[in-house]
């Protein structure tokens, strides 16, 4: 008995070897093509792989490379190498202007490209024109100081601002603004002349006086101002070296009404006088913060009843260099200020741009033209968009555009990629290519199917 079943052991063994060699075989094929599908796209990534460097100044913004989110700053991301697709890199933190670039020079596989976004701050003010017809007109916003249109305000706050214009013999002209970040808005007041209205006839001894009537500058004597509304009104003649003449006169509707000074000379107990000249006329004059008028061509500005003592007058102009200077005014003795105007280097329609590179002394030329070598700061840009250029022997050479706005400092920083960079490699003897490794498993897995 114990014979006959050692025989027949064997037998059913080799029987159901046989039922199950073709299971085997389908096991071990199915297994070598889940082995070579997944070692061929990871070995073809793996060498097709660069990477961008990102960084920001602050950090913790976030970066969006080509429409996908990809991390916080500091980040490095993965793109394809050798896509000669451009990359636009964003990157964007409240309280900041978004930073864009495109970057259209491809990556070695293992490269790395490093990316310095300066971000800058989200402008909290704009600017405001205003002018009038006829020109000359009393301006106010938000019931400050008054200056004569037409005048630009410089970083007002955003939001809306009352801005109210006056004009003798006109009726008040009163609107509401929007200041945006960063933009110029323009308000053109046309004025209307005030119906019923009477005429001043106003001269002095001696002539060549300041007339002002309600505060507001009229001309100099001799001189006729029409378009006065009914009512009392405050005439104010200034000259200088002499005291003023304030007269409280009732204009009718329709009549001519004299006014006429006789000016008397300062003496100690006066105020003194500071009188403004600038080259060239148009300059507007502020003395201890408070606007005072402009200068005019031919007249110098005159500004009467100074407290004595030590005064700061500051006067500007478009398109040339603020002037600020201490002066000593005593009682009753003019003070005489003459001022030659420096042209500004930075014309209010331009802006400067601070190119660096990395490594410096790279060529850079804006709009086709040769500006310097990094790093260098590009004056009198005029405001709207450029194409700029950065090349460096050795370095692939980096082309990209601004946009920039009246008054703007921008900074550019640009990492060059060098045009022999490549990919990480290991030292030593080289390995073999991804398809030859698939190759040889395809061949040993074959040989062993067979076997099975």
């Amino acid at each position: 008995m114990y014979r006959i079943l050692f025989q027949v052991q064997p037998e059913n063994h080799t029987d159901m070897m046989r039922e199950m060699l073709p299971l085997r075989r389908f096991v071990c094929l199915l297994a070598l093509i889940l082995i070579i599908a997944f070692l061929a796209p990871v070995s073809a990534v793996q060498t097709q792989m660069g990477y961008f460097e990102v960084k920001s100044n602050p950090q913790g913004a976030d970066v969006i490379v080509n429409g996908a989110f990809a991390g916080e700053t500091p980040v490095i991301v993965p793109v394809t190498a050798m896509d000669t697709n451009a990359t636009v890199i964003r990157v964007m933190m409240q309280g900041f202007q978004i930073w864009e670039q495109s970057y259209t020079q491809s990556i070695q596989p293992g490269g790395m490209v490093q990316v310095m976004a300066v971000l800058v701050p989200v402008a909290t003010t704009g600017t405001l024109k205003v002018s009038s017809s006829p020109s000359g007109a009393m301006v106010t916003v938000d019931n400050g100081n008054g200056q004569m249109a037409p005048w630009t305000y410089l970083d007002l706050p955003t939001g809306t601002h009352l801005v109210s214009l006056v004009m003798m013999g006109y009726e008040p002209f009163v609107r509401t603004v929007e200041i945006h970040p960063g933009e110029t808005t323009e308000l053109t007041a046309n004025m209307s002349i005030r119906t019923g209205s009477g005429t001043l006839e106003i001269s002095s001894d001696p002539g060549g006086a300041m007339a002002y009537i309600d505060g507001v500058y009229s001309g100099t004597t001799n001189l006729v101002v029409g378009n006065i509304p009914p009512g009392r009104h405050e005439v104010r003649i200034s000259r200088a070296g002499n005291e003023d003449y304030v007269e409280w006169v009732s204009v009718q509707n329709q009549v001519t009404t004299p006014v006429h000074a006789t000016l008397k000379p300062a003496t100690d107990a006066s105020g003194g006088f500071v009188v403004v000249t600038t080259e060239p006329p148009g300059a507007s004059v502020f003395l201890d913060d408070e606007y005072r008028g402009l200068t005019e061509t031919g007249r110098p500005l005159e500004i009467s009843n100074v407290t004595p003592g030590s005064h700061r007058i500051y006067i500007t102009s478009k398109n040339y260099e603020d002037f600020e200077a201490m002066v000593m005014v005593t009682a009753g003795a003019i003070t005489p200020v003459t001022v030659q105007m420096d042209p500004s280097p930075m014309p209010q329609a331009c802006g400067l741009v601070m190119v660096s590179s990395d490594p410096a002394g790279a060529d850079i030329s804006v709009d086709g033209q040769l500006k310097g070598t990094t790093p260098a700061t590009i004056g009198t840009v005029c405001s709207g968009k450029h194409t700029y250029s950065i090349k460096l022997g050795g370095y692939q050479e980096y082309n990209s555009s601004f946009e920039i706005i009246p008054g703007q400092v921008l900074q550019i920083n640009t990492v060059l990629t060098s045009d022999t960079t490549t990919g990480a490699t290991c030292q030593g003897t080289p390995w073999p290519s991804p398809l030859l490794i698939i190759a040889i498993l395809a061949g040993v897995g074959y040989f062993f199917c067979r076997k099975a």
